[in-house]
């Protein structure tokens, strides 16, 4: 009541602030984004998907290579700070040396299982 009358003009207009003001709040969270983000692009190093594919190529080597093509392209991406494209390679990569790794798991399966029963029926 009394800070309306206080801000009033002689003419009956209310002043108001030329300039505006942002919160504290709105610049923190601008600051903790940024740092989100850097944190998830750290999350995605193509390095990591060479690892896998390298590991996963010892159990199948025919697929192997292309998971290993696909993270070799993502390592020269990042490094050429093309980051969507190393991105998308890298999910490849990743996509590819699971399928590896699973397919050689039963292929390896299979023969260790022929060979179990093989030694087992002529004994």
């Amino acid at each position: 009541m009394f800070g309306s009358r206080a801000f009033t003009s002689a003419g009956g207009h209310r002043c108001t602030a030329s300039a505006k003001f942002t919160s504290t709040r709105q610049i923190d969270n601008d600051i903790a984004d940024r740092y989100r983000i850097d944190e998830v692009e750290d999350e995605t190093h193509p390095k990591r998907s060479l690892a896998c594919a390298l590991i996963s190529s010892a159990c199948c080597p025919i697929l192997g290579i292309i998971a290993v093509a696909y993270a070799v392209r993502a390592v020269r991406a990042h490094s050429q700070g093309f980051f969507a494209e190393a991105t998308t390679f890298y999910k490849k990569a990743i996509r590819w040396s699971l399928i590896t790794f699973i397919i050689g798991l039963v292929l390896g399966s299979i023969v260790a299982f022929s060979f179990f029963v093989k030694t087992v029926l002529f004994i």
